[in-house]
């Protein structure tokens, strides 16, 4: 995915498309190199991960924004797909995951695991 803030850096980020996730996630150093300042961050309610533990996590008002990047044939990421609004969870220490509330939310997912390696297709 490619990420910006509003008046922030874009950022190319790979990540995991998490039907458990409730909301997209990110962590406190992918909100710093997407300019969030800190103060531009509120604590939020903790978040339970997938292991059942509860972590702090933080949100923001300022407006983000993410497109999906395919590889051509040459390996080259182009844009794909629209460019849908994400209002992520920040997490201390995160690998970014794609989540249903934002990312679910435009796209129609479809997975294949019985097949190697295991998959998914996106519509919109």
């Amino acid at each position: 995915m490619r990420v910006q803030a509003r008046g922030g850096s874009q950022i190319e980020l790979s990540g995991t498309v998490d039907s458990g996730a409730s909301s997209t996630v990110l962590s406190l150093e992918h909100a710093d190199e997407l300019g969030i300042a800190p103060i531009d961050l509120h604590a939020d309610s903790e978040a339970i991960i997938a292991d059942g533990s509860k972590v702090r996590c933080w949100r923001t008002d300022t407006p983000i924004r993410a497109q999906v990047l395919r590889p051509s044939p040459s390996g080259e990421l182009h844009p794909w797909g629209p460019v849908l609004a994400v209002q992520p969870v920040f997490l201390e220490h995160a690998s970014p995951l794609w989540g249903q509330a934002d990312f679910f939310a435009v796209f129609g997912v479809m997975f294949w695991r019985n097949v190697a390696p295991p998959t998914f297709g996106l519509s919109y």
